[in-house]
């Protein structure tokens, strides 16, 4: 009966705000079109999502593609996000943005953008308004992040596309320290981009020691994932207490998580600070691929995954 009056007052089944998958069973995922005066450009694998206070997306060129000059003109810019599914309405969700700025890497150009509205349709207007009342009155616990107004419906369109979490690990040649990040993403063959929090140890530590490694996991270690959220506000630790993988990483030596996939060894180059938010920006030292065709673990927002439950669309979820 509780979740049944649950469901008539927020339109909402799923009891976690972000759901953890395997995004290779995640039929027909939605993609992410940019609109430019004539046409819409693809941006699905090209954009970052790089943080959420306020919402930070980037788009990445190469230097000497053709619609990057068109895009870099415009100071504001809107993104749509589509369903591939006969369903209607096609677009689910629009986010507008307006550009912050710009990084030049080798062959490579990132634009940097903040969002300054998303409007969705992932639940009905009634159950939208209920929710945005709930949220007022939510008490936050002492590490979240409130976020105002329109934001948060912002950060739930950006999370209608799965966000790999993965693993980092930072060492000083003796202790170390492993957290998870789903704020980050590649810049081309030769860059990387990643966020953390300002304040933050994490943040700290690899301004300090300059390199990591980033480790995509299997979706198994989804549980893990979550728990070592608390390092990033720990100092560095023996490596007795971390679940790892009896691999290192092939140049760094450093040490990888226990379910690893794929591992970058990234050497901090620059950075810039949107909001909460510090950006580092890397080179790629080497990148390292330890099992072939396997999934890695992404998570998305509960509103589109409600969305899809709705829309009879197979979502298998892990639920922690």
């Amino acid at each position: 009966m509780k979740n049944q009056i649950r469901r008539i007052l927020t339109g909402l089944t799923i009891p976690q705000e972000y759901v953890c998958l395997n995004s290779q069973e995640l039929q027909s995922p939605l993609s992410v079109f940019l609109s430019l005066e004539n046409s819409k450009l693809n941006v699905t694998a090209s954009h970052l999502f790089l943080g959420y206070k306020p919402l930070i997306l980037a788009l990445c060129f190469k230097v000497n593609d053709q619609s990057y000059q068109p895009v870099k003109k415009q100071n504001q810019i809107t993104l749509h996000f589509e369903n591939s599914e006969p369903i209607r309405p096609m677009g689910l969700a629009t986010l507008v943005l307006k550009k912050v700025g710009e990084k030049i890497l080798g062959e490579d150009a990132v634009l940097f953008y903040d969002g300054t509205h998303g409007e969705h349709s992932f639940l009905n207007s009634i159950h939208q308004k209920i929710n945005q009342q709930r949220e007022k009155w939510r008490k936050q616990s002492a590490n979240n992040v409130g976020l105002p107004g329109n934001l948060i419906e912002q950060v739930r369109i950006a999370y209608s596309i799965p966000r790999m979490i993965s693993i980092i690990s930072v060492s000083d040649g003796n202790l170390m320290n492993m957290f998870p990040t789903d704020l980050h993403g590649p810049i081309g063959e030769k860059f990387y981009a990643g966020s953390l929090r300002l304040g933050g140890l994490a943040n700290d530590q690899v301004e300090k020691y300059k390199q990591i490694v980033i480790s995509e996991v299997e979706p198994s270690f989804y549980k893990h994932a979550y728990a070592l959220g608390k390092n990033h506000m720990k100092e560095l630790q023996k490596e007795s207490e971390f679940p790892l993988h009896l691999t290192r990483s092939k140049s760094l030596n450093f040490l990888l998580p226990a379910a690893v996939v794929s591992n970058r060894e990234l050497k901090r180059i620059n950075s810039l600070d949107v909001g909460i938010h510090r950006i580092h920006l890397y080179e790629i030292i080497l990148r390292d691929i330890l099992q072939e065709n396997q999934s890695s673990l992404t998570h998305i927002h509960q509103y589109y995954a409600q969305w899809r439950l709705d829309h009879g669309l197979s979502t298998p979820m892990l639920l922690r």
